[in-house]
């Protein structure tokens, strides 16, 4: 498989009206970049791609091509409820600058495996953009099947898979099934799998709370691939710390929003944007703001860790 490294699903920075903050954005951009990441993927699930108009994404791709220097790749996601939109999206986003369409199983219908193999392949017949498969059940209630994803890596328009399904056991097998696939991208999209994924042939990864303090993360990364495994997993392990704090935060007040009001307090600590909430995300409790600063000084700690 080949190697690619950190990519963040960049959030949207927002104005008061819900408009993206193009100028915010393109500041969380080269934040990322600053740090090491090799990807910006525009239109995620954390950077609320489905929220935003079409239009809009258009103009966030745009940006980020801006900012974009040396060997980086532009993703975007491509997700809607049908594969006409998921080809207008691909399409629109291709002429806007992003390398690679990202695709999620079609939302709100339920769908079986062999179905699921038709509208991937249908939309990579069709795709202007080489297509990585996006597997996310949490938030599509389905989880993609290995057998299909290994057929659908032999068509000759779908080049990476980004798994968010947590299933170790399943991304370690398709690291074994893909080795005969030198083009092919294989990222890991779980926070606390990233130095296990990596040092067991993963191509990268994918992972939002990289917004909080991106260096411990790509520190993970540059461990792994120098061979410093001790640094890795020490790494791992405050980036585990920091998991357990977001995950109890989500547990306790489960709304998406309280993901991004702890994303947003850590973009504003450390002064890289103003702000990534829309209107209707209702208010968070102090705890959360709590839990975040704790997150924050985590991941302060562990980047003098990952610079030493």
């Amino acid at each position: 498989m080949k190697d690619l490294g950190p990519v963040v699903p960049i959030v949207t920075p927002c104005n008061p009206d819900g408009s993206p903050d193009l100028d915010g954005f393109r500041a969380v951009c080269n934040d990322m970049l600053d740090a090491g990441c090799k990807g910006i993927f525009v239109a995620g699930t954390t950077g609320r791609g489905p929220w935003f108009s079409l239009d809009d994404r258009v103009r966030l791709c745009q940006a980020a091509v801006e900012q974009i220097k040396g060997n980086v790749t532009l993703f975007a996601g491509v997700t809607s409820s049908g594969l006409p939109g998921m080809l207008e999206n691909a399409k629109a986003l291709a002429d806007a600058g992003a390398q690679i369409a990202v695709a999620t199983v079609p939302t709100y219908y339920h769908y079986n495996q062999t179905e699921i193999e038709t509208i991937y392949a249908k939309f990579a017949d069709a795709s202007p953009l080489p297509v990585m498969v996006y597997d996310i059940p949490e938030f599509t209630n389905v989880k993609l099947g290995s057998g299909m994803l290994l057929r659908l890596a032999s068509h000759g328009n779908i080049i990476g898979f980004k798994d968010s399904s947590a299933d170790l056991d399943r991304f370690k097998g398709l690291i074994d099934a893909l080795q005969s696939f030198p083009d092919f991208y294989l990222m890991q999209g779980k926070e606390n799998l990233i130095a296990e994924s990596l040092q067991v042939g993963a191509s990268g990864f994918i992972v939002s709370l990289m917004h909080i303090d991106p260096r411990p993360f790509v520190g993970v990364y540059n461990a792994v691939r120098s061979g410093n495994y001790q640094l890795a997993e020490s790494l791992q392990a405050e980036i585990n710390k920091v998991i357990l704090l977001v995950k109890g935060s989500i547990e306790r007040r489960p709304e998406s929003s309280t993901l991004f009001h702890m994303l947003n307090y850590a973009l504003q600590k450390r002064g890289v944007c103003q702000n990534i909430l829309l209107d209707h995300d209702d208010a968070a409790p102090d705890w959360v703001f709590e839990n975040a600063q704790q997150t924050v000084e985590i991941c302060l700690a562990a980047a003098e860790l990952a610079r030493a």
